[in-house]
Parts: structure tokens; sequence; C-alpha cells
């Protein structure tokens, strides 16, 4: 009789390892991944929003510095009549290796103060960062 079950029990085991997963294991798997996934998503979608923002802060303290250069040198800031025409400058005279472009698709803004001395830069997407 025992020798009976043991080949039963092995043949049933032999068998088994020939099926696969079974619907619960797959359903459990399943169950897992789409948690650690819900988990991890956001997390990354954030990180991605914040490298861009990171990003764009460089750029406007890139071209912030070339501005104060560029006035330290000249007396002045560009006088473009539009903010590409005024990165352009920048390139053009040196102070610049080329025109900086947002990570997210905004552009850049350069607003001089009335009396000449300061200028702003901004983002159309994220506004003014890193502000001295």
């Amino acid at each position: 009789m025992k020798l009976a079950v043991a080949s039963v029990v092995q043949a049933w085991r032999a068998r088994r390892s020939e099926e696969g997963f079974t619907l619960v294991e797959m359903v459990v798997a399943l169950f897992v991944v789409s948690v650690v996934m819900a988990i991890t998503l956001p997390n990354l979608q954030v990180a991605g929003v914040n490298a861009a923002k990171t990003g764009c802060e460089g750029n406007q303290r890139m071209i912030r510095a070339a501005l104060t250069e560029y006035y330290l040198n000249n007396h002045q800031f560009p006088q473009e009549t539009t903010v590409q025409g005024d990165l352009q400058d920048l390139v053009t005279a040196g102070y610049l290796d080329s025109i900086p472009t947002c990570p997210s698709g905004g552009s850049y803004v350069i607003t001089v103060s009335s009396n000449g001395t300061t200028a702003t830069v901004s983002c159309t997407d994220h506004g003014s960062l890193g502000g001295d």
C-alpha cells in the first residue's frame, strides 16, 4: 500500500511540474506587479518634472550670468527687439555657447528694468527660478 501511495505522489509531482503555473499563482503575481507599478509610477513622473524644472533653472542662471557680463562690458543690455535676438547677441558676443532651450518646451523671457540697469529672466512654463 505504501508503495502505491508513494508512486501516486511521485506521479502527481512529476505531472504538476510539467503543467506550469496555476491560475491563482498568475493572479497573485499580476497583483504584486500592479501594486509595485502603482507605487513607483507617480514618483517617476514627479522626478521627470523636477528634472525639467532643474534644467530650466540652470538655463535661467546661465542667461542671467551672460546678461550681467554683457552689461558690465558694454554698459547696456542687448538691444534687440526679440528675446531670441537678445540671446543670439549673447551667443555672437561669446557670452553663451548656444541659445538655451527650456526642457519642457517653454520659452525664455528677458525683462529689462525701465532704468536699464537690471534684467530678469523667466520661463513661460516655470516662471522665474533660481534668482540671485
